[in-house]
């Protein structure tokens, strides 16, 4: 277990006398994080970067110590210490270029922020440098806007004559200029070469598009490539607009696939990873307008709002609504409502701050949607830190909205991370305002350990085992036996079992002892462990594809399902999934 020392102001005495858990050796520790945000916020710059130092020489896993950089580079940047926080980033680009590989689609943001400081520190070359590398990788990665933007620069560098720094010789302009035309060559090249690949693959798309609507109060970044259209500031007000994400045809139910050094991806590729490839701004009432259109065309009557968590910036959130939309066949409204968190595993506090500010925004957005969108069964998933902001707004919307029909049909608290007495308390205020509430949680959950034991040890609402939270307001299910997946934490998107049983719920309101692979550990216990080991989540999925479009369907009319494209096999298994899916259906109001 790793202890770090610090001089111990209001947060260090704070830190100090919470107990200490056994953590992960590959995973920045938690109290050194907050102890470095503490100093920030006392104004200790120079402490808080001795720390981050102190942090960067035991940490090693790689993405906590690139977050480590980007911290360090960030404060260097206000302390006006703009060569020291280029180093940092370049330190940052190395680290993960060593990690995911040298034309990792992350490195583009990167080399743009390796630019900008070099443009504020007057080095011409380091920034014709990060331009030449940033115009690289977006070609290789098939990042068309981030290439435009890098050519343009180097357009201009190649045009003109950049103001000569005293760290510059006389013939320092030239060369960059020289270098500048050798990258747009190299770019015209590779863009030559894209189209004479298009031109021989043909037309054939190997993936699907999905459409996603969003509202967020993240602040735009400047930048046109969807993955950095925003970042982690916040905004003043909520944007709204469509996204366009691709998922590969070969996609595997429950996964994001994304570019991997390990199996020597080194490009976003729509036919092999899930791809953010649009952002579309809207005005308010032009996207509850298309929404409305989008039901009337679809003929679904349903919407489902996702509210991400910690350390998630909105290319993640996009990218993982779309996968839930995707291996769900939903055809109604895939919303995603994104609030402004860093994306760092060092922001923990940060996100904290902009996630309690989010849940006002969110009841407004979810009141527009109520009245606005069309929809007549809205269901509702958050996750982890997003649970504050979607509690908070449920229960302003329960208080303004008190003696009204329930607004909401499934509301899903999936892994909240949230004091377990103060979820407790406002799910019985919210109670009234959806049709069921369901509490998903993990004793396996690495990040609401993290999180308990920087609250001083008291528990949080998604922590599973035999102490799992209940309540006559809510169903508890324990997802501990799907597995842990640290840091991401998305057990409940990232497994087709539980992803099944968020679609079981979705198509009918059905309690847990009509659900598959759920288990009473104990008589009248209150709570259900989920057993995935009991489903055909594959086949499941498949049935629940096609009885959501049948939604009259009796058990015995499983043979008259579109099987015509499976096995004999697998219509056997569908066939099964089917009558499983029908217990307790005459209950079905």
């Amino acid at each position: 277990m790793r202890r770090f020392f610090f001089t111990p102001g209001l947060a260090g005495a704070m830190l100090l006398a919470l107990p200490l858990l056994a953590l992960p050796a590959y995973a920045l520790d938690p109290v050194a994080a907050l102890a470095i945000e503490g100093k920030v916020a006392n104004g200790e710059t120079d402490a808080a970067l001795s720390l981050i130092e102190a942090s960067l020489a035991i940490e090693t896993d790689g993405a906590a110590k690139e977050d480590l950089l980007a911290r360090k580079a960030e404060l260097l940047e206000r302390a006006g210490r703009f060569a020291d926080a280029q180093a940092a980033e370049t330190a940052r680009a190395e680290a993960l270029s060593a990690r995911l590989g040298a034309n990792a689609p992350e490195l583009v943001a990167i080399f743009r922020r390796i630019a900008d400081l070099a443009g504020k520190g007057g080095d011409t070359a380091l920034g014709a440098e990060a331009l030449t590398q940033g115009l690289r990788v977006a070609d290789a990665t098939g990042d068309g806007a981030a290439a435009q933007f890098f050519a343009d620069e180097l357009a201009a560098i190649a045009a003109g004559t950049p103001k000569q720094t005293e760290s510059q010789s006389t013939d320092a302009p030239a060369a960059n200029a020289r270098a500048a035309l050798d990258a747009l060559a190299a770019h015209e090249a590779a863009m030559q070469s894209r189209e004479a690949s298009r031109d021989l693959a043909g037309g054939d798309e190997g993936f699907t598009r999905v459409k996603l609507y969003y509202a967020t109060d993240r602040a735009r970044t400047g930048a046109t490539a969807p993955s950095d259209f925003y970042g982690g500031g916040r905004a003043d007000a909520l944007d709204f607009g469509v996204l366009e994400v691709s998922v590969p045809k070969n996609h595997v139910p429950g996964q994001i696939e994304k570019p991997s050094i390990w199996t020597f991806d080194f490009r976003e590729d729509p036919e092999r990873h899930i791809v953010l490839q649009k952002v579309t701004l809207m005005a308010h009432d032009a996207v509850f307008a298309d929404m409305r259109v989008h039901l009337a065309t679809t003929g679904s009557d349903e919407a489902f709002v996702f509210v991400h968590g910690f350390n998630v910036s909105f290319d993640g959130a996009a990218k993982r609504a779309a996968q839930i939309a995707n291996d769900m066949n939903f055809k109604g409204l895939p919303i995603v409502y994104s609030w402004p968190s860093r994306a760092s595993i060092l922001s923990y506090i940060a996100d904290t701050a902009a996630v309690n500010l989010s849940g006002r925004r969110l009841l407004a957005f979810l009141e527009d949607v109520v009245g606005q969108s069309g929809a007549k069964r809205i269901h509702l998933i958050a996750h982890s830190m997003g649970n504050r902001a979607l509690t908070d707004a449920l229960e302003l919307y329960a208080l303004k909205h008190s003696g009204e029909p329930a607004a909401f049909d499934q509301v899903l608290f999936t892994a909240p991370d949230l004091d377990a007495g103060l979820f407790k308390a406002m799910a019985k205020t919210i109670r009234p305002t959806a049709r069921r509430l369901t509490l998903y949680t993990s004793d396996h959950d690495w990040a609401l350990a993290v999180s308990r034991q920087l609250h001083g040890d008291m528990a949080r609402a998604g922590q599973g085992g035999t102490a799992v939270l209940r309540s006559d307001d809510f169903d508890s299910v324990d997802m501990s036996l799907v597995g842990e997946d640290m840091l991401a934490h998305s057990y409940f998107a990232n497994n087709p079992s539980a992803l099944t049983d968020i679609l079981s719920l979705f198509w009918r309101d059905a309690p847990p002892s009509d659900r598959c692979g759920m288990v009473a550990p104990q008589a009248a216990s209150g709570w259900w462990l989920y057993a995935p080991e009991r489903c055909d989540s594959n086949a499941l999925l498949a049935a629940l594809a096609m009885l959501r479009d049948k939604p009259a369907i009796a058990p015995t009319m499983a043979v008259e399902l579109p099987l015509g494209g499976a096995t004999a096999e697998e219509k056997l298994r569908i066939e099964a999934a089917v009558k499983t899916l029908m217990r307790g259906v005459d209950a079905r109001p």
